[in-house]
């Protein structure tokens, strides 16, 4: 099998120049004008017989001035069933790739290719290829003049319409379809036999897409030789768009998705069928637009068990969740062109992990913050919460920060995940036993691992006041003791218990010594912090800032406050 591992791109859009690794399936995010659709585009342009460039697809490298070439290199390696660098291609391959292979360093084999777009004085656009006989230094070979056809891209994008994909010559469906007359010419004894495993593709999509019962008219008793009048039915759908099950802008979407997994499935059938190889890159922009979350999930897997390599971009927490860590490219805008970061491929285990069982499945939305709090659990999540609230007048998701609890004191999976991606975050950590040393050490060891300068990311870790943990905090070092008692009252089932007896609990609380209302806190942990940080962002007390707030918390809050901007009224 084959893959594409490695990207470059140069002058094409807000692309002045970029390079990335891809994996077997990649998903980039983030802001958007931060490139990705670019880098899909790019690649429909690379791998594929589309030629329409306009001029303003030529980068702008100053104002009103576009640059007049446009590369595109890629270069596809041989994996094995593992997924891993295999150091030779597959026979098939080698005889499909004959006279382009090219080995690197290592004596791996490799074939790479630039694709090149000329703009002349005119006005018009020249596309050309040629095989890259060194990857590292660039260097260019003779000229290709035709791809393998072996090589698909197919592309899924956000708004996509199969009435436009069928109008269009070039696109995935009617190249494929044109394709499906020649397949029938040879072996007529194709024609009538039913596609059994492409109906029950299609129903089963339906039903994800549309919920249950939902079934495409037409889908049953496909066969090779009808499956030109399946789309024209699809086609005619997409037009009424009333009238039938499928109605709405989500219906439409899921039309067209259905149809390119319909033909999709068919190239790999027609590939098995003929014994040739095949490399099918599925390129989809935003799925999850007009989908349920669980719609979402199943989509994104569906896609990559019918792709050879499977390219996503997304906002969908959903979407990202459906991935693994080491999938994710995180792509920014910056003063010096398009940065992308991804999680080290040598990750431990243990963290790959923890990253999928906290973020990813209960936290997608992290990946997509502006900043990022770490906090040990619940209990200081729900304290930390409120005590933002006070200082920036609002929740954290509204200034796209993320707080996020660890579970414990393992923040390294979390640090190296915030690292490699650029993203800034600060610790907010306990300081009893030997927190400080533990935390410290980690947050030194990612960065020592990941070879990163104080000065090149936004980061810090604030610890609470020696010896204490939140609750110690909380009774010792703040004035709040009218705020504790009201959160501990709030925990009471006050429906079975009378006013006389509220009365009296609230006076043994006011009576309580510090050492005891701590312990009454650790009894109640979580219980107790919810309604301690709603109350911490009402302020009923109307305290100032420097008494509802640790001094660690102020600090780590004076960090955030400086990343994204933020001036306090």
């Amino acid at each position: 099998m084959v893959v594409i591992d490695r990207v470059r791109i140069q002058g094409f859009r807000g692309i002045d120049r970029l390079q990335m690794s891809l994996s077997r399936t990649s998903v980039l995010i983030g802001p958007n004008n931060c490139g990705k659709s670019s880098v899909l585009k790019a690649l429909e342009l690379a791998l594929s017989d589309e030629i329409n460039v306009k001029s303003t697809d030529f980068h702008e490298s100053t104002p009103d001035r576009h640059e007049d070439r446009i590369a595109i290199d890629v270069r596809f390696i041989p994996i094995d069933q593992a997924d891993r660098r295999a150091p030779r291609f597959s026979e098939e391959w080698q005889k499909e790739f004959a006279g382009l292979i090219r080995h690197d360093r290592y004596r791996r084999e490799y074939m790479a290719f630039r694709t090149l777009f000329i703009r002349a004085q005119d006005g018009t656009v020249a596309k050309s290829r040629h095989v890259i006989n060194h990857w590292d230094a660039a260097k260019l070979g003779a000229r290709l003049e035709r791809l393998p056809e072996s090589l698909q891209f197919v592309s899924i994008d956000a708004e996509e319409n199969i009435l436009d994909d069928l109008q269009n010559e070039r696109s995935f469906v009617n190249r494929i379809l044109s394709q499906m007359h020649a397949v029938l010419e040879q072996h007529p004894e194709y024609r009538g036999q039913p596609i059994t495993s492409l109906g029950q593709v299609l129903d089963g999509l339906a039903q994800m897409l549309e919920g249950p019962g939902t079934k495409l008219p037409g889908a049953d008793g496909l066969t090779a030789d009808n499956i030109e009048a399946f789309f024209q039915l699809l086609k005619e759908v997409a037009l009424k768009g009333e009238g039938h099950e499928l109605q709405g802008q989500g219906s439409r979407k899921s039309v067209a998705i259905l149809s390119i997994v319909a033909l999709a499935d068919l190239l790999v059938m027609r590939s098995k069928y003929g014994g040739n190889p095949l490399f099918m890159m599925i390129a989809a922009e935003e799925p999850e637009i007009h989908m349920h979350p669980n719609a979402q999930r199943a989509l994104v897997n569906e896609l990559a068990s019918l792709s050879h390599q499977l390219l996503l971009t997304t906002h969908s927490p959903y979407v990202a969740a459906a991935c693994e860590p080491q999938e994710i490219r995180s792509m920014n805008r910056t003063e010096k062109g398009i940065d992308v970061r991804w999680l080290p491929q040598g990750m431990e285990q243990a963290q790959i992990r923890a990253i999928k069982r906290l973020i990813l499945r209960h936290r997608g939305e992290s990946l997509f913050a502006r900043c990022l709090i770490f906090v040990e659990g619940v209990t200081e999540e729900q304290l930390i919460r409120g005590m933002f609230q006070a200082y920036f007048g609002d929740d954290p998701s509204a200034f796209g920060v993320s707080l996020m609890g660890v579970d414990g004191k393992s923040y390294a999976p979390f640090m190296l995940m915030a690292l490699s991606l650029r993203k800034p975050f600060c610790v907010i950590s306990d300081n009893d036993g030997d927190s400080q040393h533990v935390v410290t050490k980690q947050f030194d060891e990612m960065k020592r691992k990941l070879h990163i300068n104080e000065r090149e990311i936004q980061s810090s870790v604030h610890f609470l006041s020696p010896g204490l943990a939140i609750e110690g905090e909380l009774v010792y070092k703040t004035p709040m003791r009218e705020e504790i008692i009201d959160s501990l009252m709030c925990c009471v089932d006050t429906a079975a218990v009378s006013d006389k007896s509220l009365r009296l609990r609230r006076q043994r609380l006011l009576d309580a010594t510090p050492r005891e209302l701590k312990r009454r806190l650790e009894k109640k942990k979580a219980e107790y912090s919810g309604f301690l940080g709603e109350i911490i962002s009402r302020n009923p007390y109307d305290r100032s800032l420097d008494k509802l707030l640790p001094h660690a918390v102020r600090s780590a809050f004076d960090n955030i406050a400086d990343w994204i901007g933020f001036h306090r009224v």
